[in-house]
């Protein structure tokens, strides 16, 4: 007789169509569910028997997933709303709601508890919302602790709950304090990795698209020290800090995921990897010596690259980074406390990556605070002048947990999340029903419709086209040319 499951942790996932429209055939990514496995990891060192459901990258709807926690019958359900970052989770919300109310519906009394990204931005209004038992705020791993231990809900630090019709809830629980030590082990072996059902982002495989599905996301530090007004990261962590794991640590995870899973390409999801050298240095030294030909894309900022450490990261197989420029304005992106570099110093950071032979993936944003048409249009000549192999162009969000939509919220500025709104599929960049901010001179449809058209401009034009092909070969130049073919429709812009 199998032993009782103590918790099931679920990753949902978005709706995939709601979240991404015709993209999520081939062009959008199926990422494994690094903190999922991580939890699982936490709570089965501290002796629970857990168990993961990776229903969104299984691509399960709300009674396949209801059905298969039913089958598994866990003492508790834990939905984790979890995704590559924090400012991208909230549309997961609208399957996390299909999928509460379903497995209510079968089983009314299962426990749920919601944790994640979204609900610490909101943990009240997730409680009295959704179809669960508990919201958890912050990390969530000392909450779930105390709650399969039995402990008095009163106890349990980061725990909401309702009694008697009335919302109870626990101080915020410290965040965990030595990760190497606390943190050492990642459930890898709970996901569905022989399934082939993850691929990597398409740009970071461009080079590679028959080994797409051989990926794998990894943290190996927590936090970030900045204060972009326009990221909710704080919620869940409510500090200004970065935590590291050992490089030894990263680079064991890594061994494993290379020798058991067979991974080729991996996605350092740490907020800013560059930022220490202290950190990722003995990490790029660690992957030289196991010269397992990787390619590894990692996040960074313009203020945080050392011209003199890119050879190294390049050797290491940190073919990628995931740049934010956001405006080619100054004042715009002072506006959102983004860096005090100049367009200048962007101009060198890319030219040093070009020199070395690192690909960017820049993200540019469009209707920050103080935008116009003028400004939106400078950033996207400056994307163009730069010429990255992949810019990611994103409308502004106020997304819950960011200081942005504090301020929305104070203005009554229009939000998807009003009483009026889309609700949070209006959060999904790529969706029907996507709403972005307002600017003091330009309206979401204006913002978006820029966008769109950016896009269409940047993915369209020849010579990016032919830089591509010259790079990574044909069938990236037909790849992305596809892309640029599929029109994503748009509530807001009368499709």
């Amino acid at each position: 007789m199998k032993e009782k499951l103590d918790i099931l942790l679920v990753n949902v996932g978005g709706t995939k169509k709601t979240v991404y429209q015709d993209l999520s055939k081939t062009f959008s990514a199926v990422d494994p569910p690094f903190w999922v496995a991580l939890t699982a990891g936490y709570l089965r060192k501290n002796g629970f028997n857990v168990d993961i459901l990776d229903s969104g990258g299984l691509n399960l709807d709300e009674k396949e997933t209801a059905d298969k926690i039913i089958e598994k019958d866990p003492q508790y359900v834990g939905v984790v709303v979890y995704s590559q970052q924090a400012n991208i989770c909230t549309p997961i919300m609208v399957g996390v709601r299909k999928v509460c109310r379903e497995i209510k519906r079968k089983d009314p009394e299962r426990k749920i508890i919601i944790s994640g990204w979204h609900p610490s931005a909101l943990p009240k209004r997730t409680l009295e919302e959704e179809d669960c038992d508990f919201v958890i705020e912050g990390e969530g791993f000392y909450t779930l602790k105390g709650l399969l231990q039995g402990d008095n809900y009163e106890k349990i630090p980061g725990l909401w709950w309702m009694e008697n019709g009335e919302t109870c809830n626990t101080k915020r629980p410290e965040n965990v304090k030595d990760l190497t030590t606390e943190l050492s082990d990642v459930a890898w072996d709970l996901l569905p990795f022989n399934k082939g059902i993850y691929r990597t982002f398409n740009w970071l495989a461009l080079n590679d698209m028959k080994t797409r599905t051989k990926c794998a996301s990894l943290q190996t530090s927590l936090g970030c020290p900045y204060h972009c007004s326009f990221c909710a990261i704080h919620a869940t962590f409510s500090e200004r800090r970065v935590r590291y794991w050992k490089p030894e640590w990263a680079l064991n995870q890594i061994d494993i995921l290379v020798k058991e899973y067979g991974i080729k390409h991996i996605n350092f999801n740490d907020e800013i990897f560059t930022l220490n050298p202290k950190h990722y240095l003995p990490i790029a030294e660690g992957l030289i010596k196991r010269d397992y030909d990787l390619n590894i894309c990692a996040f960074a900022r313009v203020d945080s690259i050392r011209q003199e450490h890119l050879p190294i990261l390049k050797k290491a197989g940190i073919n990628w980074f995931k740049l934010g420029i956001e405006s080619s304005s100054e004042k715009i992106r002072k506006n959102v406390t983004k860096g005090r570099f100049t367009r200048d110093d962007v101009r060198k950071v890319v030219q040093y990556t070009k020199d070395v032979g690192i690909s960017l993936c820049a993200n540019f944003m469009f209707g920050l605070p103080g935008e116009t048409y003028e400004t939106m249009q400078e950033t996207l000549d400056l994307a163009i002048e730069l010429n990255p192999e992949f810019p990611s162009f994103f409308a502004t969000m106020a997304i819950p947990g960011s200081d942005l939509y504090l301020k929305a919220k104070e203005k009554g500025i229009r939000l998807p999340d009003d009483e009026d709104g889309p609700g949070w599929s209006g959060y999904s960049q790529q969706g029907y029903e996507f709403l972005p901010y307002t600017t003091e001179k330009l309206n979401a449809e204006d913002v978006l419709a820029f966008r769109d058209y950016a896009f269409d401009t940047y993915f369209r034009n020849p010579r990016y086209l032919k830089d591509m092909e010259e790079k990574f070969g044909k069938e990236a130049k037909e790849h992305l040319k596809a892309m640029a073919n599929i029109r994503l429709k748009r509530r807001i812009l009368g499709d």
